[in-house]
């Protein structure tokens, strides 16, 4: 599998030059569906589906709806379902596709997701492109194989691993996106920092704000070439796979059951990442793998760039550990985590990174950070 990244400010605004440049030579000829969702292509929509046609593609626009949740912010995480998918499935069909179409998610990480496995389906498979929008699109979803949607049982449960020929990224986009949706990005950012990137973390810290565009600018590069190298070597050892999915384990359960009722108002992806990334760290320290030093530095990075470390205390516990067993990484019934030793030190034992977590040990890790909170 492999993809072609692209950062390049501006390009957005200049796709009747460059559309050739982003979709690949031999999908020009065939039938291209450009993805977007309703908050997006009022944004961009027409200007990027203007770009692809003055270029002499044959470009069609699909739209995916958004919903505002009781914070008031827009997100498409209610949209991520496999009645999305098959109602896309369902347009690109009936209007025509063949071998060398292509499809183009034009927004944020859960429309880079549906597209992925959009693509990744029909025919079993057709090139994929992502013009990603959003901070958590830039720095983590549209840089993976990975493509999913969402199952009433959990998280991302169905999908495929599938790669974008190419992945188009325009940072100077990122400052129409709320405060929030920003900091929720940025948790993805720091998840890689924290895990095997001390210069990555120093400068996600130390190095500005969410609200300077030379900032985000400079963590959507950064925290590709970290990232990048978990993808490029992936089967070398469970590392690659630890990495990524560090927090996350928490984090899906905490998340899916925000959307559904679990607590005041839905936590979005990299929010929930945030206090996954705290709940990992009471899991190391009842383990006895990291010192409570290390655990409180968890706590204080998190913190310190504003992204929410506790899970919220309404939160039903015998309803969080039952959606940690829909965990693709939960094996026999545990959970399988990676867990630091150190802030940039992952923890392995016999060349093996991710651990089992005994249920009652993650249960109790859930209770210290949920009483923190309160």
């Amino acid at each position: 599998m492999r993809s072609d990244v692209l950062v390049e400010p501006g390009i957005l605004k200049n796709l009747a030059a460059r559309a050739l440049d982003v979709v690949p030579r031999q999908c020009q000829q065939s039938a291209i569906y450009l993805v977007t969702d309703s908050v997006t292509d009022e944004l961009y929509g027409a200007e990027v589906l203007d770009g692809f046609l003055s270029a002499g593609l044959n470009a069609q626009k699909l739209v995916v709806e958004s919903e505002t949740d009781e914070t008031g912010e827009t997100s498409t995480e209610e949209t991520k379902t496999l009645a999305t998918f098959m109602k896309l499935a369902d347009q690109v069909l009936a209007a025509g596709v063949d071998k060398r179409s292509c499809v183009v998610s034009l927004g944020g990480g859960v429309v880079n997701n549906i597209c992925g496995y959009l693509a990744g389906s029909i025919y079993r498979g057709i090139t994929l492109v992502h013009l990603s929008t959003t901070f958590m699109g830039q720095v983590d979803a549209a840089i993976d194989f990975k493509q999913a949607v969402n199952h009433c049982c959990g998280k991302n449960l169905l999908g495929c691993y599938h790669p974008a020929a190419k992945i188009v990224l325009d940072p100077t986009v990122l400052l129409t996106q709320s405060r929030r949706h920003r900091l929720n990005g940025l948790a993805e950012a720091l998840k890689h920092g924290i895990v095997h990137s001390t210069e990555l973390l120093d400068f996600i810290v130390n190095g500005g704000t969410v609200d300077d565009p030379a900032y985000l600018d400079g963590v959507v590069r950064r925290t590709i070439a970290v990232k990048v190298p978990t993808l490029t070597r992936y089967e070398e050892s469970d590392f690659n796979e630890m990495a990524p999915q560090f927090g996350h384990a928490p984090a899906h359960a905490i998340e899916f059951l925000s959307w559904h009722g679990g607590c005041d108002a839905p936590l979005l992806h990299g929010e929930a990442v945030a206090i996954g990334i705290c709940v990992s760290a009471e899991v190391a320290y009842a383990m006895g793998i990291c010192d409570w030093k290390t655990k409180e530095e968890h706590y204080r990075v998190v913190e310190s760039v504003g992204l929410p470390s506790c899970t919220p205390a309404e939160m039903d516990l015998d309803a969080i550990m039952a959606k940690l067993a829909y965990d693709k990484h939960t094996l026999t019934g545990k959970p399988t985590m990676g867990l630091l030793r150190n802030i940039g030190d992952m923890f392995e034992r016999d060349g093996v990174y991710g651990q089992p977590i005994d249920t009652k040990i993650i249960r109790g890790a859930f209770q210290t950070n949920m009483a923190r909170g309160r």
